[in-house]
């Protein structure tokens, strides 16, 4: 009897440093998710999206230089950019899009994206400036590119 005693109460302190591993690394997960979401420099590494917003005034349908950032280009400088452009679902209408890279050539031409729906652009590469360009009717456009 009194050699088992001591082998309880070894159980019982190994117990006691599991669910107290357990509970740190809940915490800990619970802390980091919070940091990610909310403090906007670390989103921007883990879930970039730069945001470009446009106000037509005319029905003339010309092409216009989409800003993000007040830059008149777009570069994919993290492995975490999905690519994708997003017409905003508060955008007045449909927009056609066109992507040039640096020298002016154009990488995509006339793209067609509906008010909230998206176009994945694969072939785009990293590391590479590109310039973004709309064609839309008169309204005001919310583009996204994540």
């Amino acid at each position: 009897m009194i050699a088992k005693a001591p082998f309880k109460r070894i159980n019982k302190k190994r117990r006691i440093q599991i669910v107290i591993s357990i509970l740190i690394t809940f915490i800990i997960t619970i802390i980091g998710s919070f940091v990610v979401q909310e403090v906007e420099a670390v989103n921007q590494i883990f879930f970039p999206m730069s945001t470009a917003t446009v106000n037509l005034t005319d029905d003339q349908e010309e092409w216009n230089t989409l800003y993000f950032n007040d830059e008149d280009y777009l570069m994919f400088d993290s492995i975490f950019w999905d690519k994708e452009v997003v017409n905003h679902a508060n955008s007045n209408g449909n927009v056609i899009l066109r992507i040039k890279d640096v020298d002016g050539h154009v990488v995509v031409d006339e793209i067609e994206i509906s008010p909230g729906k998206s176009i994945k652009l694969d072939g785009l590469k990293n590391n590479i400036k590109y310039s973004f360009e709309m064609k839309a009717k008169k309204g005001q456009f919310f583009i996204n590119v994540v």
